[in-house]
């Protein structure tokens, strides 16, 4: 048995919601678990994208690439940080 398959999800739905969704199922020539999935995983990684992306306007765009191309001298917490990092090794 696939691991698919192993994996359970129990829904509860209002009885509008549950045609709807049948409806766009069969439309699809889809069981409505396979129609249910392959929503659920598009809009999943749409979600984990936005998520992991990044977007800057212009301005905090050259924020940033200025503050990497020319970083602050560090300060006294970074210094004791980075002499903690360099005893533990």
């Amino acid at each position: 048995m696939s691991a698919l398959k192993k994996q359970r999800i129990d829904l509860r739905l209002s009885d509008a919601d549950k045609s709807l969704i049948e409806e766009a199922a069969a439309m699809n020539n889809q069981t409505l678990t396979q129609f249910m999935v392959s929503c659920a995983s598009e809009r999943a990684a749409e979600v984990i994208e936005q998520h992991r992306r990044l977007v800057l306007n212009e301005e905090s765009f050259n924020l940033v690439m200025d503050a990497i191309a020319n970083p602050p001298a560090p300060n006294e917490k970074l210094k004791q940080a980075a002499k903690r990092l360099q005893d533990r090794e």
